[in-house]
């Protein structure tokens, strides 16, 4: 686990400290005792050995192993680059090598790795002890573990070690460079290695907050230091610096720190105005909150992509204080500079429930249409904060299709999906999200009263429409399918299309699903034999639901006469009428 995820050794230590100090001695003794209880038998021993005092023998026995741990780490690293230099022995003479399963994936590396958990194990105990230039020299010796890789690339990496938590290891590491560093040169130093810790450790940036909590000891100079750490971290111009000068600033002086950062550098240090309002939310101040963020998005240029979390801070906050006007405003801002589909069903849900929903999608499409036709210029934006938030957004074409269906502009809808491959429908074809919508709509039915066929079809657009929208960095809040399909469902309940309007969608959809089959099965994609099957059989559906059971049944027996020698796929028809006769029973 993470040291994000588990409790702080400082915290830790803090608590333990804090419930000893609550209880009397009969008391600790009755702890002691239920822990004995709940102790298995094989434990019994190891239990009664933590019960004994830690004595002067013990203490000198602890003394000469870590006495020993340099030299240790050096005998361990010279038989590792031995083994590197040997390029991994027999280990190269394999044909498979890189297909061995996990366990066997490090090769004749992988017995290096229980010793260097034990070595790690042991540098963790100098921390812990209080020897901290010990620690500094062990951890920089172990880090050299991961720098060596044979001809082939293969080595140990820090994830190998799997019973070592690397986050804790360098919140270590660095806090033992600082206390043993001067005063004079920590901001360097300390900056270097915490570069090198993000680099070369797979690790996420570490921060100076890990220092504070790894130890129950206070951290020394703090007050000077956070003075001189914020000196220097303004003569970098970096994501990390900037990240770091923030971090420095709310520990030095809080919040109204963070405020002074955010007004008199937001615009260029984008989010010091986010760990601002971050630092009212927490403290309950949701109207200064929504006034501040009301003031950045007037201050960040109007392309800027970090405005939609502006925008986001400001919805929030208007929430918790009932200011709906203000939310569907915020709501706006956002979809501007990010037209996602999230964003596109934040609009919806924001509206009113009924028409001015949809007016709001008829809004949001041209937005849409125009920023699909004009994507944004840069497109090699790194995620610098280890988030999306400075990265431009590039329209997916199934977003402009949900915003043309819920807008209930039938004909965009399916102009945008005509022109597109029949095949491919598990990408960004919003074929995949049209049709399936277009057939529910036509039955007459809300989603959650389709027909087996059309219902299996219709979450899978659902779905579909998440995996090909969605990034790495998720929201909060209900799944996006669930999120889709309750907005259909408010939008089917009030549509009505006329009887030509009708015809003409029910025609393009039957056309679309031939096609489609036709595709599938003629190319013998044998993976998708169940798709073809499931969507020629829920257009049945949808003309059994419209009283046209003698087109029905010619749609399935024409399709099965076209494919009389594709067993797999007629076996996957069949049991597709199936469901749907079971059904109408």
């Amino acid at each position: 686990m993470s040291l994000a995820e588990n409790i702080s050794l400082k915290a830790f230590w803090d608590a333990v400290e804090q419930r000893l100090a609550a209880c009397a001695a009969d008391e600790l003794r009755a702890i002691l005792r239920a822990m004995a209880q709940g102790t298995p038998p094989a434990g019994r021993h190891a239990f009664l050995a933590q019960l004994e005092p830690v004595g002067e023998v013990i203490a000198l026995q602890q003394e000469i192993e870590q006495d020993a741990l340099l030299s240790d780490i050096d005998d361990l690293l010279s038989d590792l680059q031995a083994t590197i230099e040997k390029g991994g022995g027999a280990w190269n003479e394999r044909d498979d090598w890189n297909e061995t399963d996990d366990e066997d994936s490090l090769g004749p590396y992988a017995e290096f790795v229980a010793p260097l958990v034990t070595l790690f194990d042991r540098a963790a105990a100098a921390f812990d002890t209080g020897n901290l230039p010990l620690a500094r020299d062990a951890y920089e010796a172990l880090s050299e573990a991961f720098n060596s890789e044979d001809d082939y690339g293969r080595g140990i990496s820090a994830p190998d070690l799997i019973g070592v938590d690397m986050r804790e290891a360098s919140a270590r590491h660095l806090r033992a460079i600082y206390e043993t560093e001067p005063l004079a040169n920590r901001p360097q130093t300390l900056s270097a290695q915490m570069r090198r810790a993000n680099s070369s450790l797979y690790l996420p940036r570490p921060t100076l907050a890990s220092l504070l909590q790894i130890s129950p000891r206070p951290l020394p100079d703090q007050e000077q230091f956070l003075a001189d750490w914020i000196t220097f971290l303004r003569t970098q111009s970096d994501s990390d610096a900037d990240a770091w000068l923030r971090e420095a600033v709310r520990l030095a002086h809080g919040t109204p720190g963070l405020e002074t950062l955010a007004r008199a550098e937001g615009v260029s240090r984008p989010r010091a105005y986010l760990d601002w309002f971050a630092a009212l939310a927490g403290e309950g101040k949701d109207r200064e909150l929504l006034v501040a963020a009301q003031e950045a998005l007037t201050l960040l240029p109007n392309g800027l992509p970090i405005r939609a979390a502006v925008a986001d801070h400001l919805c929030a906050a208007a929430a918790r204080l009932g200011e709906t006007q203000i939310v569907r405003d915020g709501r706006w801002a956002a979809f501007l500079i990010k037209p996602t589909l999230p964003r596109l069903l934040d609009l919806w849900e924001a509206a009113p429930a009924g028409p001015e929903q949809s007016t709001e999608m008829r809004r949001a499409l041209p937005h849409a249409q125009d920023r699909l036709a004009h994507p944004p210029a840069n497109q090699d934006v790194a995620f610098a904060g280890g988030d999306d938030l400075e990265r431009p957004v590039w329209v997916n074409p199934i977003t402009l299709a949900h915003a043309a269906l819920l807008a209930e502009d039938f004909g965009a809808a399916q102009r945008l999906a005509d022109s597109l491959q029949v095949l491919g429908w598990s990408s960004s074809n919003p074929q995949g999200a049209v049709v399936p919508c277009l057939l529910a709509l036509l039955t007459g039915k809300l989603p959650d009263a389709l027909p087996p066929n059309l219902a299996k079809l219709w979450q899978e657009g659902l779905q579909q429409s998440y995996l090909a929208t969605s990034t790495v960095f998720g929201t909060q809040g209900d799944p996006l399918p669930k999120r889709l399909e309750r907005a259909y469902t408010q939008s089917f309940a009030r549509v009505s299309l006329a009887y030509n309007q009708q015809a003409t969608l029910l025609a393009w959809c039957l056309e679309v699903a031939q096609k489609r089959t036709h595709a599938i099965v003629g190319g013998q994609h044998r993976k998708s034999y169940d798709k073809a099957a499931i969507l020629t059989v829920a257009c049945a559906e949808v003309l059994q639901l419209r009283g046209d059971r003698a087109a029905a049944s010619g749609l399935v027996n024409e399709t099965r006469t076209r494919f009389p020698r594709h067993r797999a796929f007629l076996t996957e028809l069949t049991t597709a009428v199936q469901a749907m006769e079971r059904s109408l029973r």
